[in-house]
Order: C-alpha cells, then structure tokens, then sequence
C-alpha cells in the first residue's frame, strides 16, 4: 500500500503541464455537458456504447473523453469502457441540484473560446478579448447571438441558484419592506429571498430580453417587474438595492454610474448590497483572482476588487462601506450605507 504522506511532490516541469492541460480539461467538460452524457448517467456504470447511441457520439472517441474526465474525478471508470456518475459527475446534470451543465457549455461556447485567443493583446494593451475578436464588447454580441446568449443567461442562472443560499443564510434581509435587485437576471437570487421573507416586496430590474425569461414562482405575487438599463436609471421606491455579479463587470466610471444612480434613489436608511468576490490581499490562490482573468478577457475594463477597491469605489458614488459579510460561497455581501 503506498503512503500518500511521503509521496514525493511532483517536480516543476510535471507541476507546470498539469496547468497547461486544463484546456483539454475544460473543453472536454464542455463538450459531454452540450451532449447531456450526465442526463443519462447515474452511481451504475453504463457502457460508452450505450451513452454514444444516446447523445450521437462516436463511441471510440467519447470513451477517450470520458476516460480523461474519469481520471480527474468527473466520472468513475469500471473495466469494459463502463462509467458511472461521481458526485462531481452529477452537477453536470440537467436538473441536479446547483447544476453546472450550463456553465460548462458557456466556457466552451465559440465567443468564449475565441476571446482567449487574444489574451496577449489584453495584457499588452489592458482592452479585452471579445472586442478585438468582433468588434464589439460581450452584451452587443450576446444581443446578436441569441442562442450563445441563451447558454449565458442560463449559465448565470446556474450561479445564482448556488449563491443564492449562501447570500440568504449570511445576510439578514429582515427589516427590508422592497427589495430591487438591479441587473436581476432570471431572479433566482430575489425569489430565493422573498421565500424566506414573506413580508418583504421585490422588484426585479434587467435588459428587457433577459426578464423575459424570469422565473418568480412562489412570490410572483410579491414582485413587480421592470426593465431597463441601470446605466440609465434604476427602479425608485426601494429600500434597498442588491446587485450580484455586475459590479465586476465594468470600469470604474461605469460602476459610479450605476452606483450613483442608486444612491439617488436611497432615503437616508436605505442601503445597497453588492454581492461580489473580494480578493485577498495576501499571495494565496483565491476563486477571486481565476475570475479576475476572466474579467480581463471578456468585459471591458471589469474587474474583480479588493476591499479597499470596493471602499474607494462606494466613496466616490456618494456611499459608505459600512461591512463585508462573508458566506460559504466565495462571495460575500458589501453593504453600503449613504453617507
């Protein structure tokens, strides 16, 4: 029996290459998550023959995707070319629990892949992939792309249904009479919140062709749905404003803009509540500074920020940093004060 505990750490060179092969990694979760493989899969083990007649695959070569994926935990591997579902496995399932299926198919999806190509240029010259590929910053495109917009917005779905929990747990929402949550998406994180808070009213606030899609079952009742754009203006009568994931979107002027436009609308008790990755000051790796790159890549001039970013920022929009409340989700909730 081999002791791990004085197992030799792997040299640099093999360190260095197991790094590079995360492209072969990410590109093969998304392609068994566009096919839906999981959707047919459970703990038993099916053989690969029977998967490829069910998603269209060729058999010899998703065995050698699968069997890949099996070696890093995704699947189990039993001789014969049978697999089965590992608990990793099955958040690649349509309907799992915090499913990532969608999220996978987005890291694979053809904008996505194709803004990497330029991530040269985006460190040579500070501006992001998805222009220099199409000439045109993510939304315009995703507006032109209905379906790659539809794997995007379910995608944000997907982390908002695992955020939302832990958003929900951390924060006390209580004493909040109408909640907007601006740039809202589908509205699992409100929906979420309002079931937990019965006497509270929402307000569900995004583009026009995303709150078209929103799914408020269990508090339609209790939710009034606007759309717009928060560069333009936000929803009014609102004690307090959430934003999840926009912040990091954009630049610095973009998000006073934003910001700004809340602490308009706020009474002097009121508050706003961004819900973003911090990252940390110290060298240690961080789910904040992978997502950073991201941001890099893919949105002009967004960013992931440190707390002293975030501090800047609200000060410079007419608003106080008045806490950071972490959660078991690497997220955590900002509360802004007016100042």
């Amino acid at each position: 029996m081999t002791d791990l505990a004085s197992e030799e750490p792997p040299s640099p060179t093999a360190a260095l290459m197991r790094l590079l092969f995360g492209k072969q990694i990410t590109y093969s979760l998304a392609a068994v998550a566009r096919l839906g493989v999981a959707d047919h899969m459970s703990s038993h083990f099916s053989s690969v023959d029977e998967l490829a007649g069910k998603v269209s695959a060729q058999p010899a070569a998703l065995f050698r995707v699968m069997r890949m994926l099996a070696s890093v935990g995704v699947f189990a591997e039993a001789p014969k070319q049978r697999f089965a579902l590992t608990p990793m496995g099955e958040l690649l399932k349509s309907q799992a629990r915090s499913s990532l299926r969608y999220p996978a198919m987005f890291f694979g999806d053809e904008w996505s892949t194709r803004a990497y190509q330029y991530i040269v240029d985006c460190v040579r010259t500070g501006e992001d992939g998805v222009t220099q590929a199409y000439g045109k910053h993510a939304f315009d495109f995703l507006a032109e792309r209905p379906d790659q917009a539809e794997t995007f917005h379910r995608a944000m779905t997907s982390f908002s249904a695992i955020d939302s929990e832990a958003v929900e747990e951390a924060y006390d929402f209580s004493g909040i009479k109408r909640l907007a949550d601006v740039g809202g998406g589908h509205g699992t994180l409100l929906a979420a919140i309002l079931q937990r808070y019965p006497q509270m009213e929402g307000v569900l606030y995004d583009l026009p062709e995303v709150v078209k899609g929103a799914d408020l079952s269990g508090c339609d009742n209790r939710v009034r749905v606007e759309s717009g754009s928060f560069f333009e203006r936000v929803p009014s009568g609102c004690d307090a404003y959430l934003m999840k994931h926009i912040i990091h979107d954009w630049n610095d002027e973009r998000c006073r803009t934003i910001l700004s436009l809340v602490r308009q609308q706020l009474s002097p008790e009121g508050r706003v509540l961004v819900c973003e990755m911090i990252v940390p000051e110290d060298p240690s790796p961080a789910p904040a500074k992978m997502l950073d790159i991201e941001m890099l890549v893919m949105t002009v001039g967004g960013k992931e920020r440190t707390v002293d970013e975030f501090r800047d920022l609200f000060t410079s929009a007419g608003l106080r940093l008045n806490r950071v409340v972490p959660t078991k989700s690497p997220i955590c909730v900002i509360e802004g004060l007016v100042q």
